[in-house]
Parts: C-alpha cells; sequence; structure tokens
C-alpha cells in the first residue's frame, strides 16, 4: 500500500515537471522573407581605367602693394553735433495745495517745584580772641577820661564818718582776693611761687569800677626781669584785675577802698 502511494507521489511530480518546463525547452522559429541572388560571370579582361592623380593646389599670388594703398586715407570729418531740442516747458499745476492744519503746540513739561533749601546751620560761634594787656589798659584810660566828672561826688560826710588815712582791713582784702580768684590763671608749673609775689595799685569807683589802669608797685623791675615766670604772673595780674571789674564791695567803706594795694601772689591761689 505504501508503495502505491509513492509511486502515485513520484509519478505526479514528474507530470507537473514536464508540463512547467516542457513548453520553454522548444523554440519558434519566425519566417524570414526570402532575398532573390542573381549571379552574373564576369569576362577574363575588363576595360578599367586608371585612377588618374589629385591635381597640385595653385598658389594665388599675393597682389603687391601700390603707392596709393601705402598713402593713407584722409579721416572722414566728424559728423556735426545735432542741435539741442529745446525742452518743452513743464505745465506747472497751479492748483493750490490743501491748507495743512498746524500741529498742536506740545504742553510744557510740569515745573517741578525746586525743595525748599535745608536750614543752614549756624556756624559755632568763635571765642573772642582774648585782648591784649595794652589795649585793655587804653580802653580803660579812654572810659576813665570820659566819665570822671560825672562820677564826682561829694565825700565830706563819708570822710567825717570813716575817717582820712585808715588803713584797708583785713575784711576788705579778702574779699578782693576772693573776686580776683575768678579771673586769676595760676602758673601750676612755675617754681618757689612764694618769690612770684606782686602788688597791685587800683583806684576805683564808688560802683566798683576801674578809674584808671591798674599798675604794679615794682613794675619796671618785674616786666624787665630775667626770671619769665615773675614776668608771667605780673602781666596776669594785671590783666586780671582789669577782667574782673566791678568789685562788690560796701559803699559805706568807699574811702577805705577807693584806692588801694592789693597783695597778689599764686600762693594764695594754689599755684
Amino acid at each position: 500500500m505504501r508503495g502505491l502511494v509513492l509511486s502515485l507521489f513520484v509519478h505526479g511530480g514528474v507530470i507537473a515537471a514536464g508540463l512547467i518546463y516542457l513548453p520553454r525547452m522548444t523554440s519558434v522559429f519566425e519566417a524570414t522573407p526570402i532575398v532573390p541572388i542573381e549571379l552574373v560571370t564576369l569576362g577574363e579582361t575588363t576595360n578599367i581605367r586608371a585612377a588618374r592623380p589629385d591635381p597640385e593646389p595653385v598658389v594665388e599670388e599675393e597682389p603687391a602693394e601700390t603707392i596709393d594703398d601705402v598713402i593713407d586715407e584722409p579721416e572722414p570729418e566728424p559728423a556735426p553735433e545735432p542741435e539741442p531740442v529745446e525742452a518743452e516747458p513743464e505745465i506747472i499745476d497751479e492748483t493750490p495745495e490743501a491748507p495743512t492744519e498746524p500741529e498742536p503746540e506740545p504742553e510744557p513739561d510740569p515745573v517741578e517745584e525746586a525743595p525748599e533749601p535745608a536750614p543752614e546751620r549756624p556756624a559755632p560761634e568763635r571765642r573772642p580772641a582774648e585782648p591784649s594787656l595794652n589795649d585793655m589798659l587804653g580802653d580803660l584810660s579812654r572810659s576813665v577820661a570820659e566819665t570822671r566828672d560825672a562820677q564826682a561826688v561829694d565825700e565830706g560826710p563819708l570822710r567825717a564818718a570813716v575817717g582820712d588815712g585808715e588803713q584797708m582791713t583785713a575784711t576788705l582784702q579778702a574779699m578782693i582776693r576772693s573776686h580776683l580768684s575768678r579771673c586769676w590763671r595760676a602758673s601750676l608749673d612755675a617754681p618757689e611761687p612764694n618769690e612770684l609775689a606782686v602788688q597791685l595799685v587800683l583806684n576805683l569807683d564808688r560802683s566798683g569800677e576801674l578809674t584808671g589802669p591798674p599798675r604794679l608797685t615794682d613794675q619796671a623791675r618785674i616786666l624787665n626781669s630775667p626770671n619769665p615766670y615773675l614776668r608771667v604772673a605780673g602781666e596776669r595780674a594785671l590783666r586780671a584785675a582789669v577782667q574782673c571789674q566791678p568789685y562788690p564791695l560796701p559803699p559805706e567803706a568807699y574811702s577805705e577802698w577807693r584806692q588801694i594795694e592789693v597783695n597778689f601772689s599764686p600762693s594764695l591761689y594754689g599755684g
């Protein structure tokens, strides 16, 4: 049974292969047109002419140049330029232009208010320069000369009560020294302050003002001394006497202090 099936399968494959490949193996011949040919017999001799040789090329001779040819022909005159043609005037359009509207003026920028200036700081008060001793004494002399007559008073009753020629009491001396200490500049670095004592003479009116410049009892010796500390002590004593007026002294004892001598020593003021 198996052999039959196998045989049928093989035979079927052979038949199929033949059906596929056999038509491709056979070629179809197309019919071609038949061309008739005539055969001609030739004789033993033939009447054939020999070929002629090619003729040589003819060289053309160039003609010789003549004198007329050498002479240059005159250049032709330039043609006259054509006259300029006047251009036709342009027709101006006289149509008036439409009036243009003026541009609006720009609004002015708002003016900024200037800031208020900052208040100026008050300048620091300068301390007045300390007047020189000569200036102070000169001003005092002029003031005394102008007011001498107005300050004159009748001292008769007071002299009778107090007495002429009395010495200044210790109480008045203490009052004057206490008042002068406010204006005195002590020389703290001065050696041996006891040797720097000076004596002042003051002339006062009833209000305690100086009626003349103060003076030193030994002024020439002090101001010309080789000791610089003594000269400074004398100058400071005169300056303090001028700066400390008026002196608060009892008016009832005016006859005792109208002209007074005051011992002025740095040792009394801690100098």
